[in-house]
């Protein structure tokens, strides 16, 4: 998929297609999950995990047209994604504004900065802001809690049980939580819950597999 415009001329009956606004993060019960990254009133999503989903999520969002910026204390790990896209850039945090987004421009702003304690930066119109973020403890979730989607890894069973409480869940289904594997993540919303096997291609595992060295 790529992002663009064409002229064509619309009979009574027929459908204009939808533009695409969001990317799969992987796969659950054969089934494709995707996010959707970008709207109008902009986007939050808190990757509390390992960097690898928020870097699948930036190499397929370059690969549909979108422009990404990532922040980042350790440009290396980012290498993957600079590859995989024609307008992607990585630059210390702090360092300039990213550009607004349109409908047809859309901007993926990825914070990595895992170690910062605090909230979660706000996205404009077609932006999706994306912040990674460490959990080590109940106490760290108050500042995520008004995210679109919080994507975790592995965490705790006092910290999915505050998650629970906070988001509404039903608590059968947060078990699995303290015991996900590296391969996969849980996507929260308020009420809901989902496991996600992530599925890079071949391509996108090398890339990945060269970033984490």
């Amino acid at each position: 998929m790529m992002f663009g415009s064409m002229q064509i001329e619309i009979r009574d009956g027929d459908e204009a297609p939808a533009q695409p606004s969001g990317v799969r993060i992987g796969m659950r019960r054969d089934r494709p999950v995707t996010l959707r990254l970008f709207r109008p009133q902009g986007t939050r999503i808190a990757v509390l995990a390992s960097a690898v989903p928020a870097q699948l999520v930036a190499m397929r969002a370059a690969a549909i047209g979108a422009t990404v910026r990532v922040q980042s204390p350790r440009p290396q790990a980012w290498g993957a994604v600079v590859r995989h896209g024609a307008d992607v850039s990585v630059a210390p945090p702090g360092a300039g504004f990213p550009p607004p987004g349109t409908s047809h421009a859309p901007v993926l702003i990825v914070d990595d900065r895992p170690v910062e304690v605090g909230g979660l930066g706000d996205a404009g119109a077609w932006q999706c802001r994306l912040d990674l973020r460490a959990v080590t403890s109940p106490a760290d979730l108050g500042a995520l809690s008004h995210a679109d989607v919080l994507v975790f890894g592995q965490v705790s069973s006092a910290v999915a049980t505050t998650l629970a409480t906070m988001m509404g869940l039903n608590m059968s289904l947060i078990g699995q939580l303290s015991a996900i594997g590296p391969g996969s993540v849980a996507l929260v919303t308020r009420g809901a819950i989902q496991y996600v096997a992530l599925d890079p291609s071949p391509a996108e595992g090398q890339l990945l597999a060269q970033s984490a060295r």
